[in-house]
């Protein structure tokens, strides 16, 4: 009878002990754990079902660091933790997901190993996507520039406790020598950028004549992978270029020309307009008289080089004539002020005739002033037959 009580106390037990964990893992346990990662971030999300409205879910991040777990509480369906990823240059993380409704808790559900490693052993490696890259042709070679991604992705979890030292690698392949996939163990990188440049430059020599030059660019930030960029292809001539001076020097000796050209034109335009304007201004009455405003332009006259001087006859006045006791002199006179020198019939001396411009001192007194006039006047003959009364530099004789 002890016996058949002791069994029955067991089997109770075990069945009350079946319910309590029946009943804690009454909900389904989360499905479809995935993990989102790219150059800004990691993103977990999940399915889940049989739950109430104020069901929430309880994340647990674990790495291969010996530090302690993290745990998320959210009642979402997905969860950015890129905060909470630390040193993602060496490490591998793995995410559990359990389901929490009132008093129950489900099962967890695991992700994938994911890391930002590329010689972690995990089922996800998150790489950076490679900026975009510039084309600028060259004389027989192809040059490139982008955004330094040691400045784009900076404060991203990838480059999360990026030291100084450490620079960008990369290299350009060309169509022949493109590879499916650059693995970090046989990488050679061609060229390096360090975190003080704001762009990466380099270029890749073509000797060849092609229709298309292309190529492809893929690097390393210490062993997070820069993701290959597609075919970057530049179609057109790789041959030397003529300098641009040769172009431009005619280019702006034809736009002087030309500006020259309209200023003289402008120039003219407003002459005319301000002529137009000035005739307008004019009297009526002198519209039909035209050849009032033009301007008088003399004849030419023809004057001889070297004048000639020709001696004329002075006629005395009536009044000279009958105050002076003496006939007159028959010699010529000149009209130019030329000395008057007597000559004594006997060969002797030469007298001088000194009298002023006006005569001498009697006659300027006296003599051929009290006819009115300042100085002497005589009758001087021009031509034959034509005498006119006119001023004497002395008085006739």
């Amino acid at each position: 009878m002890r016996a058949e009580l002791s069994g029955v106390t067991v089997f109770t037990a075990l069945l009350l002990s079946g319910l309590t964990v029946g009943s804690s893992f009454a909900l389904p346990a989360p499905s479809n754990v995935t993990i989102t990662c790219d150059s800004y971030g990691v993103v977990v999300a999940w399915t889940s079902s049989g739950l109430s409205e104020n069901a929430s879910f309880t994340l647990r991040l674990i790495s291969n660091n010996p530090s302690p777990d993290i745990f998320i509480n959210t009642s979402s369906h997905q969860c950015n933790i890129s905060e909470l990823l630390q040193d993602t240059g060496f490490n591998h993380y793995l995410v559990e997901v359990k389901a929490r409704d009132g008093e129950y808790e489900s099962p967890s559900a695991d992700s994938k190993k994911f890391s930002f490693n590329l010689l972690q052993n995990a089922d996800i490696h998150c790489n950076l996507t490679f900026p975009p890259v510039d084309l600028i042709p060259g004389e027989r070679q192809l040059f490139f520039r982008f955004s330094n991604p040691l400045q784009v992705y900076r404060h991203t979890p990838a480059l999360r406790n990026l030291t100084a030292a450490e620079n960008l690698r990369y290299s350009v392949f060309n169509k022949e020598a493109r590879t499916e996939r650059t693995e970090y163990t046989n990488f050679i990188p061609q060229f390096e950028c360090t975190p003080e440049s704001k762009t990466c430059e380099g270029n890749v020599s073509f000797p060849e004549e092609q229709e298309e030059y292309c190529v492809e660019l893929s690097g390393f930030i210490r062993q997070t992978k820069l993701e290959e960029t597609k075919h970057l292809c530049y179609r057109g001539s790789l041959r030397p270029s003529v300098p641009i001076p040769i172009y431009l020097i005619p280019l702006f000796i034809f736009l002087a020309c030309c500006a020259l050209s309209l200023a003289f034109f402008l120039a003219k335009v407003i002459n005319r307009k301000m002529k137009e304007r000035s005739l307008s201004n004019l009297p009526g009455f002198l519209d039909k008289i035209p050849n009032l405003i033009k301007p008088l332009i003399p004849d030419p006259e023809c004057v001889e080089k070297y004048l000639q001087v020709t001696p004329v006859t002075i006629i005395p006045n009536n009044d000279d004539i009958s105050r002076s006791s003496s006939p007159p002199d028959p010699r010529p006179r000149y009209s130019f002020g030329q000395d008057d020198f007597r000559k004594e019939p006997e060969g002797g001396e030469v007298e001088e005739n000194h009298t002023g411009p006006y005569g001498n001192g009697a006659e300027m007194s006296t003599g051929g002033l009290s006819s009115g006039y300042d100085r002497p006047h005589a009758l001087i003959e021009i031509s034959p037959g034509d005498t006119v009364d006119a001023y004497t530099t002395r008085r006739a004789l």
